[in-house]
């Protein structure tokens, strides 16, 4: 997958709890920024030329156990640790519906890919772009729903007002995701993922 529905999925993921649990907003933001964090053994594959690095040194859990525990000694809360939790597992998720798929336990069981998870999903096919690129906006757009419509009730949704704020979020949502997607662009660019 790529970068931008990584951070897409952990983005919505991220919305869902403070959206249902009432946690703070720097909570979607964290699971946003950590659902790009095991892509950084892209970089190190590719542009550091450490070998087969990509999805096997950070996309593990064992990479995911370190992150909680520098979370946790950084914050001293669990709330930050469950934000990490979220990014990352996103993350791990979206890329095993992808044939490259993710060594879960890696190193262990790398050689009879006992832990190996992979699913249909081929980033070569112009398909699977496509559905990927749908996907991001459905993520996106889902996302900013949830955000922006947090305070109003159940019963105003149904009302003229309630159904023209909805088109309205809907619209700025899928502005904001083009911009977004742009600025992440250039971002992966300049950083070199």
């Amino acid at each position: 997958m790529r970068l931008l529905t990584h951070v897409a999925f952990g983005l919505f993921l991220g919305t869902l709890f403070y959206y249902f649990l009432d946690i703070d907003f720097s909570f979607i933001l964290l699971a946003g920024f950590a659902a790009f964090l095991p892509d950084i053994d892209w970089r190190m594959q590719y542009s550091w030329h450490m070998g087969n690095a990509h999805r096997k040194v950070l996309h593990n859990v064992w990479f995911l156990v370190v992150m909680m525990i520098l979370t946790y000694l950084l914050s001293h809360n669990l709330f930050p640790v469950l934000g990490v939790v979220i990014g990352f597992v996103s993350h791990l998720i979206a890329d095993a519906f992808t044939v490259m798929g993710v060594f879960w336990l890696y190193p262990l069981g790398k050689d009879s890919q006992k832990y190996f998870l992979n699913g249909p999903l081929s980033m070569d096919k112009p398909t699977s772009v496509t559905i990927e690129k749908y996907v991001q906006v459905i993520l996106f757009a889902s996302a900013g729903f949830l955000f922006m419509v947090k305070e109003i009730t159940l019963e105003n949704i149904f009302s003229l007002e309630g159904i023209i704020t909805i088109v309205v979020l809907i619209g700025v949502g899928l502005y904001l995701y083009k911009m977004l997607a742009k600025s992440l662009k250039r971002i992966i660019r300049r950083i070199g993922l």
